[in-house]
């Protein structure tokens, strides 16, 4: 069971929240609140009694500190962000907007009206960047982020540990690359399975790629959750600022991840690049080491990418063009 009884999950509704709301509803101890804060609350979702949402909107100020003040979490779970590396550099200011601003604006009103809860924000391993070519990065590795996405999460990093008062307590979790059904195609994994699934419905048989040589480490989605549910099931152990990385502690080629979903296909494909899906200034290899987090809370992934990938790929075949 989860030691909180007010919990506030932001982003509830985003690719991560979906997954995570549902795992936090199942621990709640009797007589505890998880409250789902999200734009457009969808009150078809239902997980359990005990769970709420409401119209949150992390770009009123004002609004976000009326809600904290009503609400007085003791568990907040921040998920809510402009999560695309690739979008950011198109989008600066929403990016900054968001992953900056909107978080300022909860740490404000957590400051002010409960500031003795537990944050755990949802950071990730970009935030090493430039560090990733000269070592295996660690939670002590300087930062060095060079995207828009990177440097955003940096800074709201430096911001909760900054603004929340010493009495808070604050865990940010560097998650690696993560996947799973229902992903966006603004990421690679399902950007990939997508295309794959439509040629065999018929489309051109070209899949169209970015840069194939970049090394990354990949988690299901599956098991990132699990990650953030053991630091929240442990929090009361941690100390009041720590910070751990979310990896498998492997690294794959991208263009194994496509060769190995061709292979699951039934039909012939080709490979071209395609200029508008390569990243300037792209960093070769993201070697991650996690072993700090399994030694605090016992986690380790449970699940592969061959457990992932023939998942993603039925999900877009199930999807007709």
């Amino acid at each position: 069971m989860l030691p909180f009884a007010r919990v506030l999950l932001t982003g509830a509704h985003g690719f991560v929240g979906r997954r995570l709301a549902p795992a936090l509803a199942s621990r709640l101890r009797p007589g505890a609140r998880l409250i789902l804060a999200t734009r457009s609350p969808n009150n078809d979702i239902r997980y359990a009694d005990a769970v709420e949402q409401i119209a949150f909107d992390l770009d009123d100020p004002a609004g976000v500190r009326e809600t904290v003040a009503a609400l007085r979490p003791d568990l907040v779970v921040h998920l809510a962000a402009q999560s695309s590396v690739g979008q950011s550099t198109k989008a600066a200011a929403d990016t900054w907007s968001s992953n900056l601003c909107g978080s300022l604006a909860l740490a404000r009103a957590l400051a002010e009206n409960a500031p003795d809860c537990t944050l755990l924000f949802a950071s990730s391993v970009e935030v090493y960047g430039l560090t990733f070519n000269e070592e295996i990065v660690t939670e002590r590795s300087p930062l060095r982020p060079f995207s828009v996405y990177a440097r955003s999460k940096a800074a709201a990093e430096a911001m909760f540990a900054d603004v929340l008062p010493a009495e808070a307590r604050l865990i940010v979790a560097r998650p690696s690359n993560h996947s799973g059904l229902d992903q966006g195609e603004a990421f690679v994994i399902p950007a990939f399975a997508a295309q794959v699934a439509r040629v065999e419905q018929g489309a051109s048989p070209v899949i169209r790629v970015g840069n194939l040589d970049a090394e990354r480490d990949f988690l299901d989605v599956r098991d990132v959750v699990s990650a953030y549910l053991a630091l929240l099931e442990q929090a009361e152990t941690l100390p009041s600022r720590s910070t751990f990385n979310i990896a498998s502690g492997s690294v794959v080629r991208i263009g194994s991840i496509l060769d190995r979903l061709r292979e699951l296909s039934i039909v012939a494909t080709s490979v071209e690049q395609d200029p508008e899906r390569m990243r300037p200034n792209e960093v070769a290899r993201t070697a991650i080491d996690a072993t700090e987090l399994a030694r605090a809370v016992g986690w380790a992934p449970r699940h592969t990418l061959d457990d992932m990938l023939p998942r993603i790929l039925d999900k877009h075949r199930s999807q007709r063009i």
